[in-house]
Formats: C-alpha cells, sequence, structure tokens
C-alpha cells in the first residue's frame, strides 16, 4: 500500500504540471485538432522530463555521485560553527554510514515514462 501511495502521488503530481500547463496554453478553447494535440503534447512531456529526471538524479545520488560534495560542503559549515563536532571525521566513514541507505526512485522513472509515452503518442496524433 505504501508503495502505492509513491505512485499516486508522483502521478498526481504530475498530472497537476500537465493541467496546469493545459490551462496556460488555453487548450480548452481550442477548435482545431492539430493545436490541441500539440498542447497535449506539450502537457504531457513536460512532466515527463521532470519525473524522469527526478528518478535519474535519485539514481546518481544513491550511486555515490554526490557523497563528494555533501561532505565538503558539511565540513565547510563545520567551521564556522561553534564548538562543532564532527559527525564523520573522514569522508570514509560518510561514506559508509551512507551505503546502506538506498532511496526508492523506480516510480519516478516509471511515472515519467508513462508520461513521457502519453506525449509521444500526442506527437504522433499531432504529426500526422
Amino acid at each position: 500500500m505504501k508503495a502505492f501511495k509513491k505512485y499516486l502521488v508522483a502521478f498526481l503530481v504530475g498530472l497537476g504540471f500537465a493541467l496546469w500547463i493545459m490551462v496556460f496554453k488555453d487548450l480548452f478553447s481550442q477548435t482545431e485538432l492539430v493545436k490541441v494535440y500539440h498542447i497535449l503534447c506539450d502537457a504531457f512531456f513536460v512532466p515527463g522530463v521532470l519525473l524522469l529526471c527526478s528518478g535519474l538524479l535519485v539514481f546518481s545520488s544513491n550511486e555515490g555521485t554526490f557523497d563528494m560534495i555533501i561532505y565538503g560542503c558539511n565540513s565547510f559549515w563545520d567551521l564556522f560553527r561553534k564548538k562543532s563536532k564532527k559527525k564523520y571525521p573522514t569522508f570514509y566513514d560518510y561514506r559508509e554510514s551512507k551505503a546502506g541507505k538506498k532511496v526508492k526512485y523506480g516510480f519516478l522513472l516509471i511515472c515519467g515514462g508513462v508520461y513521457t509515452a502519453l506525449a509521444g503518442i500526442m506527437y504522433l496524433l499531432y504529426s500526422l
């Protein structure tokens, strides 16, 4: 049930973006079918790419891409704190503590893929 909520929230966020773009581009007053498909293609493509890229960022973060940057920024800010005790004395300790903590990202990739596929279908209808 918890996994279903993640998919539902991601889908609803994407739908909110899509509806906002539809309203912004004035979809509901269009009479030409070509313009409708064009707006729908844009409306589904934007949340699809946003969700896909968010999933890829979480994936790369899980693999340790940003660990050095995060550790460096935390160490830098520790210089300015009074009586700060470093939580992780070395980068190795930081990496070891983060090794077991993986964030799930599949729901972002799947929902983003669905929206991107819908955009592709709308593009095919638009280009015909």
